[in-house]
């Protein structure tokens, strides 16, 4: 299939901004929802694979990226917000919803809301009960830098300091912390996929056990080689993943 010309485009909301780059075509629309602290870009080689076959957005969520920060501190429920309002605004119906990290609880809230989803894509999902503080989860991330390669940690660092800004991470930390993901799956109608790297050591795979067992019917799969951000050089592996969920539906 003949992608589309990608474009980017910012779409103003009433509370907030959010930065969208557009490409491929197809009858499928792919959303990708990036995790705290960084942006779309990580999520380039998954968009490209996706746009092949499929419309793909990559979003910057409020306060990342190319997207400005709102007035207010967010929480999960206003990302899931902003995105939906700025699907409704490029007009686009049932989407897949692809989060990664943080992105993933946003892709959840999302799909659980009264709204028709064709699949939620939950990558590498975070916040791991009995995990939930400030200090673990740094832990947990500063063990995942030492497994990435240096093209992917330039990339998050870059994000990290440059775009989102430490001051908007630590206003965003604690609405991730938060957020219960495991509550929420629980009321997706749509078909779940969950996918975590095989080295990745934020997401162990007994939490994701646990996750996919609250909704009967969730698949769960696992990139071999890869940590956290198993998109980034596993692309292909976790768009046919992606796309075999939405054939199955």
């Amino acid at each position: 299939m003949t992608s589309a010309t990608p474009q980017s485009r910012t779409v103003v909301l009433e509370d907030s901004t959010v930065h969208v780059r557009s490409s491929g075509a197809g009858r499928h629309t792919f959303v990708l929802i990036h995790g705290i602290g960084v942006s779309r870009r990580y999520f380039r080689p998954l968009a490209d694979a996706l746009s092949r076959h499929a419309r793909v957005h990559s979003v910057d969520l409020p306060g990342h990226g190319r997207s400005p920060k709102p007035r207010r501190g967010p929480s999960i429920e206003d990302y899931a917000d902003a995105v939906w309002s700025t699907l409704d605004r490029l007009g686009v119906e049932r989407p897949i919803l692809v989060g990664h990290s943080m992105g993933s609880q946003v892709a959840v809230e999302m799909g659980r809301r009264d709204r028709e989803v064709g699949g939620v894509v939950v990558l590498a999902p975070t916040n791991v009960p009995g995990e939930r503080s400030v200090w673990r989860q740094g832990l947990r991330l500063g063990l995942d830098t030492l497994r990435e390669t240096p093209r992917v940690n330039a990339i998050i660092f870059s994000d990290y300091l440059l775009r989102c800004g430490p001051l908007w991470y630590a206003r965003s930390v604690p609405a991730m912390l938060e957020h219960h993901i495991e509550e929420g799956i629980r009321d997706v109608r749509a078909p779940v996929l969950i996918v975590r790297g095989e080295h990745d050591p934020i997401v162990p795979r007994p939490w994701v056990e646990d996750l996919a067992s609250r909704r009967p019917g969730t698949k769960v799969a696992e990139v071999p080689g890869e940590a956290h951000v198993m998109m980034f050089h596993s692309a292909e592996k976790v768009a046919d993943l992606c796309l075999e969920l939405v054939a199955r539906a």
